[in-house]
């Protein structure tokens, strides 16, 4: 109770306020980004051509977006504001925003499904505010070093680094496939989840380092941005951005959350980890509402209809008949 008390002390009053906005209207101009590059392929799609000049301006428009919304999500953990706070805020923000930009400009019709499964991915986020770990304000070098060579942490930053090497070359390969592509949109989504997992690793290592080896962190910090800005920019003109967005958020907190836990030892500072799983169980629920092409059980049971029938002795009955 006392450190719960000291949380809500630490984060009451106007700077709360200011940490809640810049991360909810970071999050806002992230989606806003993103449907900026979805609108003008939808538009290409429907027969409208558009001039390299004006292609050119959507890409910019796109990129200073998202640039904007991460620029203000920075800036409000500048500021004081804890990241279990503050980035389930941006991240519901980022997701209602995309809701509200692909019905106002008529490229997705939002089904029952989709619209409950993105308020359940919303709800789900949000509590990750009061349930994720509180780590410590900064962690010292010598525990850095720890954290970062630890056999656990080696193994799992080189997974993520393998990850995102394959993964490009899978978007190369895949990149003109059909926007309805499933593989395309796991390797877009796998791409920038992984490079921005590994680019807030990162982050968390500019702070705390001098030197020479301040200005290589940073140059890792930069190459890493490109790499999840440019997937990004890529994804939003050629996959469906109303999955792309949820599948990307939602993995990449539960990257992030394994991550908490083999490099940065979460498991000492999440005091409900039964129910902070289970949050992630519901962001899995949220993306697999909200993708009704999407089903896993269905595509099962015809698999297994197609197998055990007798079509080549042109026998087609089923369990109705």
């Amino acid at each position: 109770m006392e450190v719960a008390e000291t949380l809500v002390q630490e984060d009451s009053g106007p700077g709360l306020v200011l940490f809640l906005l810049l991360a909810g209207v970071g999050g806002f101009l992230s989606s806003s980004g993103a449907n900026v590059m979805a609108w003008s392929e939808y538009q290409k799609r429907k027969g409208k051509e558009w001039s390299k000049c004006q292609s050119f301006g959507f890409s910019m428009a796109c990129l200073f977006l998202n640039l904007t919304g991460i620029g203000m999500f920075l800036a409000s953990t500048a500021l004081g504001g804890a990241v279990a706070t503050v980035m389930p805020i941006q991240t519901g923000a980022n997701l209602l925003g995309n809701m509200f930009w692909q019905t106002l400009l008529g490229m997705k019709y939002y089904t029952k499904s989709m619209r409950v499964g993105t308020i359940v991915l919303i709800c789900a986020v949000m509590e990750l505010s009061d349930i994720g770990p509180q780590e410590p304000a900064k962690f010292t070098q010598e525990e850095i070093r720890e954290l970062m060579t630890h056999p656990l942490a080696i193994a799992w930053n080189s997974i993520m680094l393998l990850c995102v090497v394959l993964t490009m070359y899978g978007v190369k390969r895949t990149l003109h496939h059909a926007m309805e592509s499933s593989l395309k949109l796991f390797l877009f989504v796998a791409l920038v989840t992984f490079s921005t997992v590994i680019g807030a690793s990162i982050g968390k290592l500019l702070g705390l380092v001098k030197g020479w080896a301040w200005y290589m962190v940073a140059f890792l910090y930069f190459f890493d941005g490109v790499i999840c800005l440019g997937g990004t920019v890529l994804a939003n003109g050629h996959c469906d951005v109303s999955l792309f967005i949820p599948a990307q958020l939602s993995s990449q907190l539960v990257v992030n959350m394994i991550t908490g836990y083999l490099v940065w030892g979460d498991a000492k500072y999440v005091h409900q980890p039964l129910a902070y799983i289970l949050v992630y169980a519901l962001c899995i629920l949220g993306v697999y509402l909200n993708s009704p092409a999407m089903d896993i059980i269905g595509g099962l049971t015809r698999w297994y209809s197609i197998r055990s029938s007798k079509l080549s002795a042109w026998l087609t009955g089923s369990n109705f008949g």
